[in-house]
């Protein structure tokens, strides 16, 4: 049954395929910070990273209201929805977000020199 925060958190990295230790990286949170929200000693702070990372729905992650993979609630095109949005339709965040700071880093600036060339290009 997932009633709580912890509940829903636990249930979605499991479903996920992750650890606690890669979602805590995922989150830049410490593993003990999510063993704590998820067995309910620790109120979630960072809730919005937590449902970021897991693609899932804020308001179901915290509050268990609506669908886990319902759209997130922000009008198309906004700041908001453009900052969080992943834009990629065949990456799953969560393999992103699995792989170590070192190897995040990389990706992020082998894509930024390749949109770089793209855009000179253009």
């Amino acid at each position: 049954m997932v009633d709580t925060f912890g509940d829903r958190l636990r249930t979605t990295r499991i479903r996920r395929g992750l650890s606690q230790a890669q979602l805590a990286r995922a989150c830049d949170l410490s593993q003990s910070a999510i063993s704590a929200y998820e067995n309910g000693s620790r109120l979630p702070k960072q809730a919005a990273r937590l449902a970021l990372a897991l693609n899932v729905s804020l308001v179901w992650l915290s509050r268990g209201e609506g669908s886990a993979d319902q759209a997130r609630q922000t009008p198309p095109g906004s700041l908001q929805e453009t900052a969080f949005a992943w834009p990629f339709a065949s990456i799953e965040p969560h393999r992103f977000w699995a792989l170590s700071t070192k190897d995040r880093q990389a990706v992020e600036s082998t894509l930024a020199t390749l949109i770089d060339s793209l855009q000179s290009h253009s």
